[in-house]
């Protein structure tokens, strides 16, 4: 054997430093890129940051509007989408989340659903793994120990050792260690490293107490022009126009004065490529979801992000970056970009959107008696006599995903509101 060199010449795809500035500007929500521009004003002296005049901030449009953030289901549906599965895998996927409980678990056996809508297990199966890759962690857990385990996987253990470990719980709660090393065939530091992962995960995927909201920003806004017509704008005020100062390269005299005189171009250059990408995306969400803006906002069309993409000559990833934390302005209330893409439910006149469908179920819910309020199976036939392929757990997860309690909840929410007033006015 002997040592030796050669040249190889070969054919790759790497990102410029360019590109890459313009995919991390791209993804970045409005108020955080906001942020980011700040801070590199204050670094680099060949950042020229323009204020645009006259133009109202984006906070005061994001605090004097309305926000209609993304739910559940809308964020699942669209992570689905992205991971590019088969036909049939996704089908099953999208399925099993209209059977997740509240709390992310699913509590229905795969075997009942396989006899209930004659999918194959194996489908099925594979439509869970696809969900359980989701955000959050733990999502399609069938238990306590599943989820853990799923956690456990996302913090780096590997997924075996995870299996195992969430056998053992009670060990673990009761730091039975020589028990645990016999099991698991681990040390004892990476036991213990378990047992405080374990202490630091939630019991469910999805936490009860939900914190604050965030404030959506938006950068576009949809207006109504000529009869028929629609306007997509971006909106002035929601962030500064940027620019390189007005010196020659060759003239910078240290390597440092160069570097931050290119990072200044390519910030001013990856600004211009998000407007530019964002104002496509307004653009094709406005002509395709005329219906939605033309009338009183109540029903959107089935539109998928590959299709969206494909339609625009945009790769997916992309199109998922320039979706994530962006909203437009719409007859002053805020929504975001995600929620004018979704999967199709199969409906009388052809596809329905999620959204059609939870106002359908919001809709039948108000007109309901008071002192028969419709129960889920009951919606559901209602919805199936509409011509809506629905099952009754998805009119129970959509109904919950809309934080209405179920019918028993809300007789007794009834029955106690007269009870009020019956007391009222006694003691008048």
């Amino acid at each position: 054997m002997k040592s030796g060199m050669r040249l190889v010449q070969q054919q790759g795809i790497a990102l410029s430093p360019m590109m890459r500035q313009s995919l991390t500007m791209l993804r970045m929500p409005t108020h955080a890129l906001a942020d980011e521009i700040a801070r590199e004003a204050e670094e680099n002296p060949f950042l020229v940051v323009e204020p645009q005049d006259g133009a109202m901030p984006a906070y005061d449009y994001a605090l004097t509007t309305t926000a209609a953030p993304e739910n559940l289901l809308d964020n699942l549906h669209r992570q689905i989408a992205l991971q590019r599965l088969d036909p049939a895998t996704e089908a099953a996927a999208l399925y099993l989340i209209g059977e997740l409980r509240e709390d992310g678990y699913l509590d229905v056996p795969l075997g009942d659903l396989a006899g209930e809508t004659g999918a194959p297990l194996d489908v099925l199966a594979a439509g869970l793994i696809a969900l359980q890759r989701c955000e959050p962690t733990g999502i399609g857990a069938r238990s306590l120990a599943e989820c853990l385990e799923l956690q456990l996987a996302e913090a780096g253990i590997e997924r075996g050792i995870a299996s195992a470990a969430a056998r053992h719980l009670d060990d673990f709660a009761a730091e039975n260690w020589p028990k645990l090393a016999r099991s698991l065939g681990q040390p004892l530091d990476m036991l213990e490293r378990i047992a405080t992962l374990l202490r630091s995960f939630g019991s469910t995927p999805i936490p009860c107490a939900s914190g604050p909201v965030d404030i959506a920003v938006p950068e576009l806004v949809v207006e109504e022009g000529p009869p028929g017509q629609l306007s997509v704008k971006l909106l002035t005020g929601m962030l500064p126009r940027l620019s390189a100062m007005a010196v020659a390269r060759r003239s910078l005299e240290t390597d440092e004065q160069r570097a931050l005189f290119d990072r200044a171009g390519r910030m001013s250059a990856g600004l211009a490529a998000r407007r530019e990408t964002l104002l496509r995306i307004g653009t094709y969400i406005a002509a395709t979801q005329s219906a939605f803006f033309l009338g009183h906002h109540e029903t959107l069309l089935p539109v998928t992000r590959a299709d969206a993409a494909a339609a625009l000559a945009m790769h997916a990833s992309t199109l998922g970056r320039a979706l994530a934390g962006k909203a437009l302005l719409a007859g002053n209330t805020v929504y975001p970009l995600s929620l004018f893409f979704s999967h199709a439910l199969p409906g009388a006149d052809g596809g329905i959107s999620p959204f059609d469908i939870q106002r359908r179920i919001r809709s039948l819910i108000a007109a309901e008696s008071a002192d028969a309020p419709l129960a889920d199976d009951r919606i559901c036939a209602e919805l199936q006599k509409e011509g809506v392929d629905i099952a009754r757990r998805t009119v129970a997860k959509y109904r919950k995903c809309m934080r209405i309690p179920s019918s028993f909840g809300r007789k007794r929410r009834k029955v106690s509101a007269t009870d009020r007033l019956q007391v009222a006015r006694r003691g008048k």
